[in-house]
């Protein structure tokens, strides 16, 4: 068996395109999550959101047919040339795909100012602590006074398992992933490989790191990066429910960037 070391443009593509499609019912789901961003964030057409992580662009295109201006971001080229063909073959106007580094927005974006930026798919904690941190503190620079930051996050408590091993057929190959969680540093790791259907071993240079976050945390760094926590619900279903002990099958969070004129109107 051949051994073959993909990097994360080649991966990117096999999870977020031919796994995804591969997923039952997967447009009702995303049917479902676009209509709770729209009303968790209320959303108007005309409206600038960036979809930061965009992967396939799936969110943006749905986004957009709603009259909302979308910017797809994400570092996989692969996935942004998907992304704008799709949009090409679906006529849609008003959505727009570019590679960039979720962790310096300006570069990517200019002097562009959103109503929104949304992080869709546990896309959220893939880098260390600081660099957590520099895309929650970017988020808020391309932010208007009033814009929203919008996390869609997988509960934490669903990832707090010990290691386990699986594995799943995909396009005539087979999906080989170990994942486990370490409660020292608040990580989950996890490890894949693919044999495709000529027998080769396509393998990841890295190995994938989360870091889990519990909402007082998350609440803190939304705080500290000046986008203090609004709401946080525990599923995408509508009506929004709150996060807690009744409502946990995601954790959805939203900071808001503080708008002089509104917050002023509001402590009359």
């Amino acid at each position: 068996m051949n051994t073959i070391t993909r990097d994360w443009n080649w991966w990117a593509y096999l999870f977020r395109v031919t796994h995804r499609n591969s997923i039952p019912r997967i447009e009702r789901y995303d049917d479902e999550l676009v209509a709770f961003i729209v009303e968790a964030l209320d959303l108007r057409p005309g409206d600038r959101v960036l979809d930061l992580g965009c992967g396939s662009g799936t969110h943006a295109l749905r986004l957009a047919q709603r009259g909302i201006q979308v910017v797809g971001l994400d570092i996989a080229p692969r996935l942004v040339e998907y992304a704008a063909d799709q949009a090409n073959e679906a006529g849609v106007s008003g959505a727009t795909f570019l590679v960039g580094d979720m962790r310096d927005l300006q570069a990517a974006l200019g002097e562009q100012r959103l109503n929104a930026v949304i992080i869709l798919g546990t896309t959220f904690g893939f880098f260390d602590e600081a660099g957590n941190r520099e895309i929650l503190d970017s988020a808020a620079r391309v932010l208007l006074p009033g814009g929203q930051l919008l996390l869609e996050l997988t509960d934490p408590a669903s990832l707090m398992l010990p290691r386990e091993k699986w594995w799943s057929e995909l396009d005539g190959g087979y999906v080989l992933m170990e994942a486990w969680y370490d409660p020292a540093t608040c990580v989950r790791h996890g490890t894949f490989g693919y044999i495709d259907r000529d027998g080769n071993l396509n393998v990841c240079a890295e190995p994938e790191r989360i870091r889990v976050y519990s909402l007082p945390e998350l609440t803190a760094l939304l705080h500290d990066a000046g986008l203090p926590l609004r709401a946080a619900y525990g599923s995408t279903s509508l009506p929004p429910r709150p996060y807690g002990e009744r409502h946990h099958d995601r954790m959805i969070v939203i900071g808001r960037k503080p708008h002089p004129d509104l917050d002023a109107s509001h402590e009359r």
